[in-house]
């Protein structure tokens, strides 16, 4: 296949996958059909099928995009400036910034939740890689118990993370509750 090829089919699994996500967001997971993303994107049903054998294909490639766009925002915050405290915080409120602002306004935010199991292994994959840069920086600062210390931090942003439906609040009380609870370690 020639480079422009595959730029080509790219781009129309780009724009497939921005369609779908966009229906999946206003009309649920059960409520987009395969030939409403056709009809969505432009294409033929044939040409949908030649880039995503089903509907569950099409889902799995939008959380492949979501995730990348999670671990960009936990590299960010990881690689940014600031002690532990700060970039731990920065790292997982910034994940969770980008799930909430893209599932901000769909009535659908639950069942695409609870789809998550379709998918879990990608999200359990990135939260044990999270796990294990978090803990190995605990670990090198000297904190007691770092693995411990590290899922409880990450549980604890899980939760302020779904507690608190706003973004400003909820990054806030994640960046709050990281220094309140590694800086101690620290000493």
């Amino acid at each position: 296949m020639s480079e422009t090829a595959d730029g080509k089919t790219q781009e129309k699994r780009r724009r497939i996958l921005e369609a779908a996500r966009f229906l999946v967001l206003r009309n649920g997971l059960r409520g987009t059909t395969m030939e409403a993303i056709a009809r969505e994107t432009g294409i033929a049903k044939p040409t949908l099928y030649a880039q995503f054998a089903d509907k569950d294909a099409i889902f799995v490639g939008i959380v492949d995009t979501i995730m990348d766009d999670l671990l960009a925002a936990y590299d960010s915050g990881m690689a940014g400036d600031g002690d532990i405290p700060e970039r731990v915080g920065a790292a997982l409120a910034g994940q969770y910034v980008v799930l909430a602002r893209t599932l901000a306004g769909s009535p659908h935010a639950g069942e695409l939740m609870s789809e998550h199991k379709r998918v879990g292994v990608r999200f359990r994959d990135k939260d044990l890689r999270a796990e294990a840069e978090i803990g190995a920086e605990l670990r090198a600062a000297g904190v007691g118990e770092p693995e411990l210390l590290t899922r409880v931090v990450c549980a604890a942003a899980y939760g302020i993370a779904f507690k608190i439906t706003d973004e400003a609040q909820m990054v806030a009380g994640i960046k709050l509750m990281c220094r309140r609870l590694i800086e101690p370690e620290l000493h």
